[in-house]
C-alpha cells in the first residue's frame, strides 16, 4: 500500500457534540491522499463509537483506543502509528477550512520548508474572530527564529495592546516533515496538562532548518466555554504539571543560550501559570480549607524561586488587567484582597474578560 502523504493526529477525549464536524472537515479536504489518526483517550461518553463509525465508512480513518492516559501520550501513539510523509494536528472540538491539507502540502513542496504554518479563526458560540498566529504577514523563517519562540513562550510578547490571541506554539495551524519528528526523537511531554503543545513546537522549531508563515485563515479553533473558576477542571496537585512547564521553558532558554528578552516573555508567562494554579486550584470552587488555608498555599507558592522572581521582574504592561493587578496584590501578599475581587467578577459576569 503507498504512503500516505500526510497523517492527520486527532487526540479525543469525551467529544461527542463536536466530533462529527470535526472528522467531516477532514473527510471533505480537497487533497485526499491523506489518513486520519483518532486517538480515543478513554472517552466515556459516545466518541469511540462515533469514530468506530467513521471507520467503517472510510479506510483513510484509523480509529485508536487507549486507556485515559492524557493528550500527551494520545499525540504520542498517533506519531507512533503515522505513516505520512508530513503530519498535522487538530483537537476533536475543532475544524478546518477543506483546503487546508493541500495549502499546506503545496507550500511545503514549494519551498522545501521543514514545516509550514498558517492561521485560524477563533469561533465562539455567537461570533467568529479573525485572527494571526504572527504578526507581520507571510514570512519565512530560518535563522532568526526568536519571533516564533517569543510568542510561543508568552503570546501576547511583542503586542501594541492586550488582545485576543493564542501561542504561536499550538501544534494545530502547522504541517511539519515527519522525519524532522523522528530523527530528533522529538515527543510531547507526558505529565504536563498545559501547553504540551508549546514545549513541543519551539523545540520542533529550534530544529528546523527553514519554516514558511503565511496569514491564510483555514483552521476553525471552538471556544466551548468561559475561563471561569466553574468552567475550569480541577488540580488537586498543580504544581508538579505547572511547575514542570515552567522548567522546561527554562531548560530550553538555557539549553539555547537565549537572550534577556526570552526572559522578560518567561516572566509574563509564569504570571500567567500563576493564574492557572487559581483557577485549577486554590480558588477553585472544589478547593476545600476555606480562606485562610487558601491563603497559606499560595503564599508558601509565590515564595518559590520561579514566582518570586517573576512577580519582581514581570514588565506589568504586558499583562492583562487581572494578572496585572494579581501581580500588584500577591506582591505585597495581598492574597484575600485579590480572592474577593476574582470572585466578585467572576459571580457578576462569568462571560467578562476582566
Amino acid at each position: 500500500m503507498a504512503q500516505h502523504v500526510v497523517s492527520i493526529i486527532v487526540p479525543v477525549y469525551n467529544a461527542e457534540d463536536y466530533i462529527n464536524e470535526c472528522i467531516d472537515s477532514m473527510l471533505y479536504q480537497t487533497f485526499t491522499n491523506l489518513e486520519i489518526i483518532l486517538v480515543n483517550d478513554g472517552s466515556t461518553d459516545s466518541s469511540a463509537e462515533i469514530i468506530n463509525q467513521y471507520a467503517e465508512q472510510d479506510n483513510r480513518i484509523k480509529p485508536i483506543h487507549i486507556e485515559n492516559s492524557g493528550v500527551s501520550t494520545a499525540r504520542n501513539i498517533g506519531l507512533q502509528n503515522a505513516t505520512g510523509e508530513w503530519v498535522t494536528f487538530v483537537d476533536s472540538d475543532d475544524w478546518i477550512e477543506p483546503e487546508m491539507i493541500s495549502f499546506a502540502v503545496h507550500k511545503a513542496n514549494e519551498t522545501k520548508a521543514d514545516i509550514v504554518m498558517w492561521t485560524y479563526f477563533k469561533n465562539y458560540a455567537n461570533q467568529e474572530l479573525r485572527l494571526s498566529l504572527l504578526p507581520g504577514g507571510d514570512q519565512t523563517i530560518t535563522d532568526d527564529k526568536d519571533l516564533f519562540h517569543l510568542k510561543a513562550i508568552y503570546s501576547m510578547y511583542g503586542e501594541e495592546e492586550i488582545k485576543e490571541s493564542v501561542s504561536s506554539g499550538t501544534v494545530w495551524c502547522k504541517l511539519y516533515k515527519k522525519s524532522l519528528i523522528d530523527e530528533n526523537n522529538l515527543k510531547f511531554k507526558v505529565g504536563l496538562t498545559r501547553a504540551q503543545d508549546t514545549v513541543f513546537s519551539i523545540n520542533t522549531v529550534e530544529y528546523a532548518k527553514k519554516v514558511v508563515y503565511y496569514d491564510k485563515h483555514l483552521y476553525h479553533y471552538r471556544i466551548t466555554n468561559t475561563s471561569t473558576t466553574s468552567g475550569t477542571r480541577y488540580i488537586e496537585d498543580s504544581e508538579k504539571p505547572f511547575n514542570m512547564l515552567l522548567d522546561e521553558f527554562q531548560s530550553f532558554i538555557k539549553k539555547y543560550n537565549k537572550g534577556e528578552q526570552y526572559y522578560k516573555a518567561f516572566y509574563a508567562r509564569t504570571i500567567q501559570v500563576l493564574m492557572w494554579h487559581l483557577k485549577h486550584n486554590y480558588f477553585h470552587l472544589k478547593f476545600s480549607g476555606g480562606l485562610l488555608n487558601r491563603r497559606k498555599k499560595i503564599i508558601n507558592l509565590i515564595k518559590k524561586n520561579q514566582y518570586q522572581d517573576a512577580i519582581k521582574k514581570v514588565d506589568y504592561k504586558v499583562l492583562p488587567k487581572k494578572e496585572r493587578l494579581m501581580t500588584i496584590l500577591f506582591k505585597y501578599k495581598l492574597i484575600l484582597s485579590f480572592y474577593f475581587i476574582y470572585t466578585l467578577l467572576a459571580g457578576k459576569d462569568k462571560s467578562r474578560r476582566f
